[in-house]
């Protein structure tokens, strides 16, 4: 529905660039997106070629991942723990809560003293 008089005269001026600039700047922007895209797919289509094809390939990328997945699992538990440890001695001094804890300390060294 096409606008009245009285409303093209009410309508605001647009705060942006002219309608032609703005649509160059849309089919500019259309085209690098278009690119970014090509590049990206055509990128990623190599690499699962390259890696998907060669079973060694496949084997090797696999092994890497869980070795660096294990040995990042076990420092981030090592870490966790040590400050875990470190939280609990300190809360020794605590009243109530530092009982508890000391007796759980107590009875893990008399376990290791065994």
């Amino acid at each position: 529905m096409p606008l009245t008089k009285e409303q093209e005269k009410r309508k605001l001026p647009s705060k942006t660039r002219g309608d032609e600039k703005r649509q160059e700047e849309n089919e500019r922007f259309e085209k690098l997106l278009d690119k970014l895209e090509d590049m990206t797919t055509n990128g990623r289509l190599k690499d699962m070629a390259y890696h998907f094809t060669d079973k060694k390939e496949v084997i090797k990328v696999n092994l890497m991942a869980g070795v660096a997945r294990g040995v990042g699992m076990t420092i981030g538990t090592a870490i966790f723990l040590a400050l875990l440890f470190y939280i609990l001695s300190q809360a020794i001094s605590l009243p109530v809560v530092g009982e508890y804890i000391a007796e759980l300390m107590d009875t893990v060294d008399n376990y290791r003293g065994e």
